[in-house]
């Protein structure tokens, strides 16, 4: 009986996933028929966010010259930055928007690469290093609202003290270890401090784990959307400034019971409301373990409806390699690689060869670019050749 509800479930995914890849690729035609194909934005879904977090690393410095992490300064120091630093506010404004900028263009890229299933089989591991990425994000912006250390920072922290303290067995230690002894101090703000940086530094071996797999990463989106983002978050600094806000310090004798919302980075907050902390710190968790098993969750029930994603991988017809670099070069998943040749090919153009291709299996999606990229047919999917390409091809004029 669980096997055929795992069946009917695995279906279900299947059809669902089915439904949301043609939905994103009749978007993409969309979006062609507006701009050229190369500035298409949902190309560049993970360059925009690394363009956004390059912003928040600038203005981030820019702001961490005036601030004084304790108690008494915190709030202090962020009212000075922004009330007599020339341009301070406006800086204040770049880091905020662009952290909201930041998230969005990591959740799009996410279900991006979801729903058109580039995320599977050796593409795991940028899937599992973006995981990450988002999570470390999103607790950076969470510590973010905490270091101005007004009201809303006071409640924020006494939640998330709750949350820890709802953790078995490990949730007195961590409460301890993140306000520095037994109540909040100016410990407490210069740990905040340090778990904003730290973070946010970690977020770059991240992205070197994300992108190691990658021959050729679209890293940053082309300069008409450089121009228009960067343009677009100072435009919301001067616009809708941060200071629109008003929020009182935080003070011992405050009890604060509510706060203005940040949907993307304080959604947990808000479901403290209706949840005990300990399921909402399960549900984070849940949420997040899921989110790694996404790319074992095979969309397909069988490797016939897989298709091509079942070619085989890729093989090296030795005589005919010549050592040309031009499949190591194509492939977007470093899946290739060059060593010395132990010998001369059999073809013509193979005899003077001094390198000889190498196919990673580890690493091979199976997608057959090194097929199209070799001129001298060296390489082959074993489990869909040419041949049957061909013939398939004239079946179905036939037909």
């Amino acid at each position: 009986m669980s096997t055929v509800a795992t069946g009917q479930a695995s279906g279900r995914y299947a059809r669902l996933m089915t439904s949301l890849l043609r939905g994103t690729l009749r978007l993409d035609v969309l979006v062609n028929k507006l701009y050229p194909t190369d500035f298409n934005p949902l190309y560049y879904t993970g360059g925009l966010s690394n363009l956004f977090l390059f912003t928040l690393v600038l203005s981030g410095i820019f702001l961490f010259f005036y601030y004084d992490a304790s108690l008494g300064e915190s709030f202090a120091s962020v009212q000075y930055l922004t009330d007599r630093v020339p341009y301070g506010g406006i800086v204040r404004g770049v880091h905020r928007y662009a952290a909201d900028g930041f998230i969005v263009g990591i959740l799009l890229h996410l279900l991006r690469n979801w729903f058109t299933d580039r995320h599977l089989f050796a593409r795991d591991n940028p899937w599992i290093s973006g995981m990450f990425l988002l999570l470390f994000a999103g607790f950076i912006g969470f510590t973010g609202y905490q270091l101005v250390w007004d009201e809303r920072a006071q409640l924020l922290t006494s939640m998330f003290v709750a949350m820890l303290r709802s953790i078995p067995a490990a949730g007195a230690a961590l409460t301890r270890l993140f306000i520095g002894g037994v109540g909040i101090s100016d410990g407490t703000l210069v740990r905040i401090l340090f778990l904003h940086i730290g973070p946010a530094t970690a977020l770059y071996v991240f992205l070197w784990w994300h992108y190691v797999r990658q021959r050729h990463p679209k890293i940053w989106p082309p300069g008409v959307w450089v121009l228009f983002c960067v343009g677009l978050v100072f435009l919301l600094a001067g616009a809708v400034p941060v200071t629109r806000e008003t929020i009182p310090a935080a003070t011992p004798a405050a009890s604060p019971t509510r706060f203005p919302m940040d949907v993307f980075f304080l959604i947990p907050f808000w479901l403290l409301n209706f949840l005990p902390a300990g399921v909402v710190v399960l549900l984070l968790v849940a949420l997040f373990v899921g989110g790694l098993a996404i790319p074992y969750a095979s969309r397909r029930e069988t490797p016939v409806e897989m298709g091509v994603r079942h070619s085989g991988v890729a093989q090296v017809i030795d005589g005919n390699c010549t050592g040309c670099e031009l499949c190591y070069y194509d492939c977007p998943y470093n899946a290739i690689v060059m060593v010395p040749s132990p010998g001369p090919g059999l073809s013509k153009a193979a005899a003077n060869r001094s390198l000889l291709a190498v196919v990673i299996e580890s690493r091979c999606v199976e997608c057959g670019i090194c097929i199209g990229a070799c001129p001298f047919e060296a390489l082959e999917l074993p489990k869909f050749l040419e041949r049957d390409v061909l013939r398939q091809v004239g079946e179905a004029v036939q037909a």
